[in-house]
């Protein structure tokens, strides 16, 4: 690894330990040194450190999967490191986790930051050629797909075992196998809703749901709802929609949580707005302080500075405000391009980064952190805060029990600290025409407030 990256790596662990660990975690990680060497360099140290190997290649695709107890959870780990020397030996032989040398010094037994730099840096996706119809990586793509990785959040595991270490090594000269009850704050749940739709009556919904009537998708006789839904919006046409919207942010005032709205303006069409921007500011009006207003990405603008531009101008004069978030329609995604892209057009925070055919962390992460920028070697001055769940991925992959899998990525982040996002569009909210989503973002959202989450918007994690 690089000078500049090796810095960088460091900058985002820490920034996470800042976010999601108690003063007293923060302390003991910042009280014990990080020392990135060369694997040759760690054989023989010189002082009670935490050594982190930065020559080992990494390989996109995961070798020696493992996990080990931490704790009410298990951490999932990869990419195992050699011992640097025969004085070097595993704290546990049967949960590897950490190797100790005599003189009290540390070192990891994955291969944690070239692997950490490359998930954050998107490698295994620039390293290969594979993109669907519309130019995006999938989830199914990743080489962390087939060994069923994509839903460990292995930055998050890394840094929660950092941190046991750092607090064990201050307190007893060992490394701690999990972290104590008061070091990890809550769990962080980011909501937000791309209002792809504002209204049921116009003309692509309309013609959808009516050949779907006719000739429905995967069913013997044809689907008379759908003819029901079409004359419905015919006569009102916020229903299911605008109407959605208000009965979404109504449950979450109530439960105590907040969420970002993403609008969809600009060109019409079968990849575009719909619903075109009349109905825009009366969202607007209903909208709560606390909640945040920002643009989806129109199809038509990936990576196009002009029409991204006329777009944001649009949705800030119709909202009277100015456009600082946002996420891509149909979550187009250059890995190489797009950061650098959002920071030059103006935005701080961007919820592009997720699979729209999987749940799962597409950085590795849980979490917000800052994008690299390989030119300057530096962070980008951008918030990133990839998605995890999106409603129809959850009930695709778990049809039986959606939110008990919900809850368990909930129940492992309130153990190692960080965030997850959730995107719910208005549309699958309360709407007859997807029956497997109805009631499922009340349950969703109070599974999250049993565990005490806290809301943050995404743009709130640029200060």
């Amino acid at each position: 690894m690089l000078a500049a990256e090796i810095i960088y790596l460091e900058q985002t662990l820490r920034a996470h330990v800042r976010r999601f660990f108690t003063h007293e975690a923060s302390t003991a990680f910042e009280a014990i040194p990080l020392r990135w060497c060369l694997l040759a360099e760690a054989a023989h140290p010189q002082e009670r450190a935490l050594f982190i190997p930065t020559d080992v290649a990494s390989s996109p695709a995961p070798e020696d999967v493992w996990n080990v107890p931490f704790g009410p959870t298990r951490l999932t780990l990869w990419n195992r490191l050699p011992p640097p020397s025969s004085e070097w030996q595993l704290q546990n032989h049967l949960a590897p986790l950490w190797y100790v040398h005599p003189n009290g010094a540390v070192m990891p037994a994955w291969n944690l930051a070239n692997m950490l730099f490359d998930l954050l840096t998107l490698k295994e996706e620039t390293s290969r050629p594979e993109r669907d119809a519309h130019d995006r990586f999938m989830g199914k793509m990743s080489p962390r797909a087939k060994p069923g990785l994509l839903e460990a959040p292995v930055f998050n595991d890394s840094v929660a075992a950092l941190v046991a270490a750092c607090v064990g090594v201050r307190r007893s000269g060992v490394p701690d196998a999990f972290l104590l009850p008061g070091l990890v704050g809550p769990p962080v749940l980011v909501l937000s809703h791309d209002l792809d739709q504002l209204r049921g009556n116009d003309v692509w919904t309309q013609a959808v749901r009516l050949s779907r009537a006719v000739f429905p998708r995967g069913r013997a006789f044809p689907h008379v709802r759908n003819a029901w839904l079409a004359l419905v919006n015919t006569f009102l046409a916020r229903r299911y929609y605008f109407d959605n919207i208000v009965g979404m942010i109504a449950i979450e005032r109530m439960l105590g949580f907040t969420s970002s709205l993403y609008f969809l303006n600009g060109t019409g069409g079968r990849y575009g707005a719909r619903s075109g921007s009349g109905l825009i500011p009366d969202v607007a009006t209903v909208t709560p302080t606390g909640w945040d207003l920002g643009l989806h990405y129109n199809y038509d603008t990936h990576l196009q500075p002009q029409a991204f531009g006329a777009q944001r101008t649009e949705l800030e004069s119709l909202l009277g405000q100015r456009v600082v978030a946002g996420r891509a329609h149909y979550l187009r995604f250059d890995p190489a391009r797009s950061w650098r892209f959002y920071v030059d057009l103006g935005i701080q925070a961007d919820e592009s980064l997720g699979y729209y055919d999987r749940i799962g962390y597409r950085a590795g992460i849980a979490g917000p952190f800052r994008p690299y920028d390989a030119e300057s070697g530096q962070a980008l001055p951008l918030i990133e805060m990839p998605m995890v769940f999106m409603e129809t991925a959850l009930v695709e992959q778990y049809p039986d029990d959606p939110a008990a899998a919900f809850e368990r990525h909930l129940h492992h982040i309130a153990v190692v600290g960080g965030a997850v996002s959730l995107l719910f569009h208005p549309g699958q909210f309360h709407n007859p025409e997807y029956p497997d989503t109805l009631g499922l973002y009340r349950r969703l959202l109070g599974c999250a407030r049993r565990f005490g989450a806290q809301s943050i918007n995404a743009i709130d994690f640029f200060s």
